[in-house]
């Protein structure tokens, strides 16, 4: 079989394949991310993921009706996904018709089993892994204690800091205007969080391409930033701060707004994945509770053009 090994928040992750569009996927979408073992540091958990594709229906794990409902849902907005407890180390997860994932958490093993099926021209088409990458990572990562966020990230002086906020807020743009100004870069939409053995809350960067507005097109547009721009970055920091972003039209001048420990909760929570799908959700929620402590921020996020990063220099 073909292999792809990546390292996120500290595990390393390899991907089993036969197919080379899996493998070609893996290396351009965790380019920042490919493991090199000559690198440091060394990755501190392992996890394997086998892919599976078969165009027989009947090829595909089933059900048991031993197996519980533990949740149900959409991903992608509107593909319908189901997951499944076997009450032991199994679950089962349903995503379409097409996906079935299986996670083994105390093996540290996943197999995503992918449903092929013929086109007009009677070639093999199977689900790309883009189509359920992010689900995975969440997933895996949890089993690891480690939790994403939906945030983006800036780091300085070796602390990190996160720009909370939902999708139009203003994360990626936040991000790109201060690594503009030299702060380091730590990704604009995906983050993960932890507590180490020393009690501290790490945040781990996930760095992709970042969607930036094209204004000749009027549409947004895939963009490796750290590339095009030559951009510092870092990949894992303390916990520094914690900033939610929030759109105002009021004022072309931004502001920033201190925070109760209970919205600093509530914001952390929401931008967390759902309880009900997360490994070890008790940790979740003690990490979340310990981030309270920590200095937050409502940034009343105006006009971009007239942003002053001065105000950030504030926070940091």
């Amino acid at each position: 079989m073909l292999q792809a090994e990546i390292v996120v928040a500290g595990v390393l992750i390899t991907f089993w394949t036969s197919h080379q569009a899996d493998i070609d996927c893996v290396n351009d979408f965790f380019r920042y991310h490919l493991y090199d073992k000559d690198k440091k540091p060394v990755p501190e958990k392992y996890h394997d993921v086998i892919i599976v594709s078969s165009k027989e229906k009947t090829a595909m794990p089933t059900i048991p009706v031993t197996f519980l409902l533990r949740w149900n849902g959409t991903i992608n907005a509107r593909v319908p996904i189901n997951w499944y407890n076997a009450g032991t180390d199994e679950d089962l997860i349903t995503i379409g018709d097409d996906i079935t994932i299986t996670h083994f958490p105390k093996r540290k093993l996943t197999r995503c089993y992918l449903s092929e099926s013929k086109t007009r021209l009677f070639k093999a088409q199977r689900p790309r892994l883009t189509c359920y990458i992010f689900f995975l990572l969440h997933s895996i990562l949890s089993m690891h204690g480690k939790y994403c966020l939906h945030s983006s990230c800036i780091a300085k002086d070796k602390h990190a800091y996160l720009f909370l906020g939902k999708s139009g807020e203003g994360k990626s743009t936040i991000s790109y205007l201060l690594a503009r100004q030299g702060y380091e870069y730590m990704g604009d939409d995906l983050v993960f969080i932890s507590e180490d053995a020393e009690g501290k809350l790490i945040v781990d960067a996930f760095l992709s391409k970042i969607k930036l507005l094209n204004k000749k097109f009027e549409m947004k547009e895939a963009v490796d930033i750290i590339g095009k721009y030559q951009l510092n970055h870092a990949y894992r920091r303390e916990l520094g701060a914690i900033v939610k972003l929030q759109r105002t039209s009021v004022s072309h001048k931004s502001s920033l707004i201190p925070a109760t420990d209970a919205e600093t909760f509530g914001w952390l929570i929401n931008s967390g994945n759902n309880i009900k799908i997360q490994y070890q959700p008790r940790l979740w929620m003690d990490i979340c509770e310990k981030a309270t402590s920590f200095p937050a921020y409502t940034l009343m996020f105006a006009d971009k053009e007239y942003f002053e990063h001065e105000l950030i220099n504030d926070i940091l």
